[in-house]
């Protein structure tokens, strides 16, 4: 696992994976990056790339409106005022000093068994804590345009909470989201502080229990390209869903 800051290169890797769109908040043809970003790289032992997680820091009064204004995406333009976007969460309003992490990338030969989607956004968040605490955490999850708005609310709380690590998920957008011009439906992903240190003790029986799910084929979340078994997470016995 490595640290690095060149987000030129990490464009550069997911994109020889085939990955044409990446999330704007980490694309450096769109983002103006700070000394406090930074993005993994895990490799397997013949140094081949097999997963990446990103991470940036924001000083800001209320990352809502750095969500409403789209400068979390595009800070290489002025920002982006659309009157159809309309951003509201059950989360209260929160700033301060906030990470945000996104861009989490397994090679499909190493999803599941490796448990890199549940050990990178935990690494990455306690990389940020050591280089200096920050008030919140966050993170962001869109809906597949095949799901109804409960199927998809079921994943986005069972990939933010039991994956990722994040203390909360509720929706942010339900409607036009500019970023990807057209009608999605967002989840935002949130921690304080506090809980965002507790995430980064995973009981054993938690992860003993989250090693057996069952993956399939596609991508139940798109930024993330993390796909999961989706009977699994539809059926009433999703606790004992694993990874």
């Amino acid at each position: 696992m490595r640290v690095r800051r060149n987000f030129e290169t990490y464009a550069a890797i997911r994109r020889t994976h085939g990955d044409i769109h990446l999330n704007q908040a980490f694309d450096p043809r769109e983002t103006r990056f700070g000394q406090d970003d930074f993005w993994l790289l895990a490799e397997n032992y013949k140094g081949e790339s097999i997963a990446t997680y990103c991470l940036r820091r924001f000083l800001v009064e209320d990352f809502y409106a750095l969500i409403r204004s789209q400068a979390l995406w595009f800070s290489n333009r002025l920002h982006l005022v659309d009157p159809r976007f309309i951003v509201e969460c059950a989360i209260p309003p929160f700033g301060g000093e906030v990470s945000h992490g996104g861009g989490l990338w397994v090679r499909e030969d190493y999803r599941g068994c490796s448990r890199l989607a549940i050990v990178m956004p935990r690494f990455a968040r306690a990389i940020a804590l050591r280089s200096r605490p920050f008030d919140h955490d966050s993170g962001m999850i869109r809906n597949d345009p095949q799901d109804g708005a409960k199927v998809a609310d079921r994943k986005a709380a069972f990939m933010g909470k039991r994956i990722y690590g994040f203390a909360r998920v509720h929706r942010v957008v339900d409607g036009w989201f500019p970023p990807e011009t057209r009608e999605a439906i967002i989840y935002l992903c949130h921690s304080t502080r506090a809980e965002a240190v507790d995430s980064l003790v995973v009981q054993r029986a938690a992860l003993e229990g989250l090693q057996r799910l069952s993956l399939g084929k596609r991508s139940l979340v798109y930024q993330h390209n993390e796909p999961v078994n989706a009977p699994t997470v539809r059926s009433n016995g999703q606790e004992q869903a694993r990874v």
